[in-house]
């Protein structure tokens, strides 16, 4: 009877450690959920670029193709360092300007390099449903093929097919010879 009145007690501590312990909220776990998708989006596509840059370096590469990454590459960059401005915002946490180091918000010097830390951090603005360039970020609107602010392409464009060239005309090189005449002949 002792071992089920000494269960029972073990039982209900977990029980209570458990309902206790802080839940992190919905926006919370939604950002950490961007974030991570993000960042293995980021090495997939530096795996990628860096591929592609190989085979240029050996002769063998597409040179628009490894423009596009490159720029699929600053984009996803852009968004990590969003999600994470948002991420450090829902946590009230504060980054140096000068070093960029996080410290709660309550910090008012930065403990790395001494600076004095801003007061408040503006609160980021949410940020629309869609899709943006991946070259400068700008909100595609109508289904455009390029970016109306700096022209990159909204998806990879395949490479122009060149149309078929003639074959070259045949001509003979060899020595000059002279045509019989028909008037030599007996």
């Amino acid at each position: 009877m002792d071992f089920l009145k000494e269960f029972s007690k073990q039982f209900t501590n977990v029980a209570r450690t458990v309902s206790g312990a802080p839940k992190e909220n919905p926006e919370a776990a939604k950002l950490n959920g961007d974030l991570k998708a993000a960042r293995a989006a980021l090495k997939e596509l530096y795996a990628r670029y860096g591929e592609a840059c190989f085979a240029l370096q050996e002769g063998k590469g597409n040179r628009d193709e490894a423009e596009a990454l490159a720029l699929r590459v600053r984009a996803t960059l852009l968004q990590v360092e969003e999600l994470t401005r948002r991420q450090e915002a829902n946590r009230e946490l504060k980054r140096c300007l000068n070093c960029g180091a996080v410290f709660p918000k309550e910090a008012r010097f930065c403990s790395a390099c001494g600076k004095k830390l801003p007061e408040e951090m503006p609160k980021p603005e949410p940020v629309e449903a869609g899709e943006y360039c991946p070259g400068c970020g700008a909100k595609r609107e109508n289904g455009e093929a390029r970016c109306p602010v700096c022209g990159a392409p909204f998806e990879p464009e395949a490479p122009a097919e060149e149309p078929p060239r003639p074959a070259p005309a045949l001509e003979y090189a060899g020595p000059d010879v002279e045509e019989p005449d028909d008037t030599d002949v007996e």
